[in-house]
């Protein structure tokens, strides 16, 4: 039997920020990378790994950089721990639950103007939201320490030795915990991939943020130069959080080598059965300009392979739209931050909250009160519908009543024909 190693990573928690209505709990401090000593026998439960060794997939060719990171044949049966990065997600992730293919309609101006603060995007009730407009100073730097955590861990461990599942895990959490600390960090902005980030300013995506083994890597290296040649199931760019309303959502518990696959055949029914994955248009089925990114490595006979792949995935509504074979368009994607604010600074009011009966009074964004109420009407849908409970999904629950006058959603339409 193979000895199992444990690669731990801690994170101090204390409670730096508070958080109105008691919705969205505190997370923030210092990091460091533990790694136990040989022979040390592991206190914790450990997910044990297979030995069974796999064949790199070979599909499209890799620049000569990153064949460093082509998948080995595994030598290597440690896990690694994301326990604290769980921990983090479950504090700033607000997860929306299912689509229920209603476009939400635009949201009144302020009184006696056109404007509109916060998110209007018809998208807006889909996937998941990070509470970036509640992260500290001190939050933010233990964002910034974890991520270098992974990139020492990366650098004292060869990733490539270790099981498939665990590399992908990995490549995954890496991914989004930088792109996470960089949107925190440059927050508020109201699209992400125009930030300009790293020592030369370049864009999000493409900015060299990480350095492993002597290779400075981006974002869309991992993706597109790690895992998209060398993983064939196109489930995997579900995995992704783009930090943005027009990606996939992002769960608020971390990839691991035992969770990986079932993480994404959520993640993937989620999109695909979402307004921003799939939707009828006059004459054409409109899907994400995501799938058009990944169709060299995934859809190379487009768009057979693409809905064979939807098909996949698809609920009954989806099916449907693609029994009737109208011709694949690209849908405009929504660029705009997946946060509670759209990126718009906040504009502060005393409300009552009310919760479990108690009313308090506290300051909160009006428009992230709007939010929870569209929230809340949204809930009482897919409860009528039977949709709660029934996906395998934690959906929205336990939403406070907010007792201030705010629009009601539109929940007589359906979407766009």
């Amino acid at each position: 039997m193979f000895g199992q190693n444990r690669i731990k990573f801690v994170l101090l928690m204390s409670s730096l920020l508070v958080v109105p209505a008691g919705g969205l709990p505190a997370f923030a401090a210092s990091v460091h990378t533990g790694f136990p000593k040989a022979g040390k026998p592991a206190n914790e439960t450990v997910v044990r790994v297979s030995a069974t060794s796999q064949t790199v997939d070979a599909m499209v060719s890799v620049a000569a950089p990153y064949r460093q990171f082509v998948p080995k044949q595994q030598t290597q049966y440690s896990t690694i721990d994301y326990e604290v990065w769980d921990t983090a997600l479950q504090n700033i992730v607000l997860r929306l639950g299912q689509s229920i293919r209603i476009r939400a309609r635009r949201p009144d101006s302020i009184v006696g103007t056109r404007i509109v603060k916060g998110h209007k995007s018809g998208y807006r009730l889909e996937g998941s939201r990070v509470t970036f407009s509640f992260l500290n100073d001190e939050y933010k730097k233990g964002l910034t320490e974890y991520r270098k955590d992974l990139e020492r861990v990366a650098n004292q461990v060869d990733i490539t030795r270790l099981s498939r599942d665990e590399q992908l895990a990995f490549w995954m959490n890496l991914h989004n915990v930088t792109l996470i600390e960089q949107i925190a960090h440059n927050y508020p902005v109201r699209k992400p991939e125009d930030s300009r980030v790293g020592p030369n300013k370049e864009r999000l995506n493409d900015a060299k943020l990480l350095n492993i083994r002597g290779v400075d890597l981006s974002l869309r290296d991992i993706r597109e130069n790690i895992v998209y040649p060398n993983w064939s199931n196109p489930d995997v760019m579900y995995g992704f959080f783009r930090g943005n309303i027009g990606g996939p959502a992002l769960q608020n518990f971390a990839f691991t080598g035992s969770n990986v696959h079932a993480i994404l055949k959520l993640q993937a029914n989620e999109f695909v059965n979402s307004l921003r994955g799939v939707h009828a248009a006059a004459g054409a089925m409109k899907v994400s300009t995501l799938y058009d990114e990944v169709r060299p490595y995934y859809f190379n006979n487009w768009p057979a392979d693409l809905t064979r792949h939807l098909r996949k995935h698809a609920d009954s509504d989806v099916r449907e739209l693609l029994a009737k074979g109208k011709p694949v368009k690209l849908d405009r994607y929504d660029p705009v931050v997946a946060d509670l604010l759209a990126g718009d600074r906040p504009s502060l009011q005393k409300l009552n909250i009310q919760v479990d009966g108690q009313v308090n009074s506290t300051s909160i964004p009006p428009e992230i009160a709007r939010l929870l109420r569209e929230l809340e009407q949204k809930t009482d849908i897919m409860r009528k519908r039977g949709m709660l409970g029934t996906r395998g999904t934690v959906t929205i629950d336990d939403i406070p009543t907010i007792d201030v006058d705010i629009p009601d959603a539109d929940t007589s339409g359906t979407e766009e024909k």
